[in-house]
């Protein structure tokens, strides 16, 4: 019987050693892909989980509603506001909700695909409006922030979600974000019925130290004033193009990019 005891040639080992740096580089793409796609994934869900953590702090306990803590946009439908309906067949009955709103939640301020969608009852729901008090919220979508004083005059006073009614005339200054930045405040007749509504609000800009016209909020609730069919006392304020828009104003100059 003979041996070969010469071994493996010169030519063999090149090819032996070009198979495996072949299958090596491909085992090392493939692993490098999956470490990073994990890593993406585990970076998501943190940040996700931090965001649902922020927007139930936003939605069930917060005083004072900054959207600065939450990295949350609203959706671009109408003015944000969505109606749910419940059908009790058997009592014959249908329960109308037109009190819910919806939101992005982002990875980023640059990430223009959004997390996940989801929509949550606003703490303004734990206001039980009556005549003569209102619920505003006022969005700056200029592409610059702003920083403004707002007053009422003196048939008005100013409460927050929890009820709690202000002793001065003019709120804390507050600074808006650009780009959809917004503050929530309540706002009443000291008496119900005494006060003009078409213009309470004086709203200050403190970097042009100077006073914009009247604001009133007669005319910026969608759903109308209590008493009325639908009607919830719901304000919403749009600074758009240099001035203080109703929803219909805001909607018809800022189409839905995502239609």
């Amino acid at each position: 019987m003979k041996f070969n005891k010469k071994g493996m040639t010169l030519v063999e080992c090149i090819i032996a050693m070009a198979v495996f740096a072949v299958a090596t580089t491909g085992f090392t793409m493939v692993a490098t892909a999956c470490m990073k796609a994990q890593a993406k994934t585990g970076a998501r869900m943190t940040k996700t989980n931090t965001q649902s953590t922020n927007l139930e702090h936003f939605s069930t306990y917060a005083k004072v509603l900054d959207p600065g803590y939450t990295n949350v946009s609203p959706m671009y439908a109408g003015t944000n506001q969505f109606q749910m309906t419940f059908n009790f067949e058997k009592a014959g009955i249908t329960v109308q909700n037109k009190n819910v709103y919806g939101y992005y939640a982002k990875l980023e301020d640059t990430d223009k695909d959004s997390v996940f969608d989801l929509s949550f009852f606003t703490p303004a729901n734990q206001v039980q409006l009556s005549d003569g008090e209102y619920w505003v919220t006022l969005y700056n979508y200029d592409s610059e922030q702003h920083t403004w004083d707002i007053t009422c005059n003196s048939d008005f006073a100013f409460f927050d979600n929890e009820k709690n009614t202000t002793q001065q005339q003019t709120l804390p200054r507050h600074i808006w974000a650009p780009n959809g930045g917004y503050y929530k405040f309540g706002i009443k007749q000291k008496t119900p019925g005494v006060g003009d509504i078409t213009s309470c609000l004086t709203i200050h800009s403190y970097e042009d130290n100077a006073d914009y016209p009247p604001v009133g909020i007669s005319d910026k609730m969608p759903n109308g004033a209590l008493g009325t069919e639908g009607g919830d006392n719901m304000v919403y304020i749009y600074y758009y193009n240099g001035a203080f828009q109703t929803p219909e104003q805001f909607d018809a100059d800022h189409p839905d990019p995502n239609a």
